[in-house]
């Protein structure tokens, strides 16, 4: 069974944000990672929350963990990052 994580943070404009994710996609696919959803927040419009499965785990951490990405991520306004690894039971 697959390992997945859940991604979710706030973005400064949600349809900006998407644009951009949508473009990076080969980056996550060297990372390991598959899209499988993306959600826009039902209460909140610039709250955005993302599905991958991983197909690799060590890249995928390193992805996630990457200084690159951080500052990726700050420059592009996403605030309040949170992910969460989840195991099938």
């Amino acid at each position: 069974m697959a390992t997945h994580i859940l991604w979710q943070a706030d973005v400064a404009d949600f349809d900006a944000w998407h644009a951009v994710f949508d473009r990076d996609a080969p980056a996550r696919k060297a990372a390991g990672l598959k899209t499988l959803h993306v959600w826009q927040d039902a209460d909140v419009a610039n709250h955005a929350f993302v599905l991958f499965q991983v197909l690799d785990l060590d890249r995928a951490k390193a992805f996630f963990g990457s200084e690159e990405l951080a500052m990726h991520l700050e420059r592009d306004g996403i605030a309040h990052i949170a992910t969460k690894m989840l195991k099938p039971a």
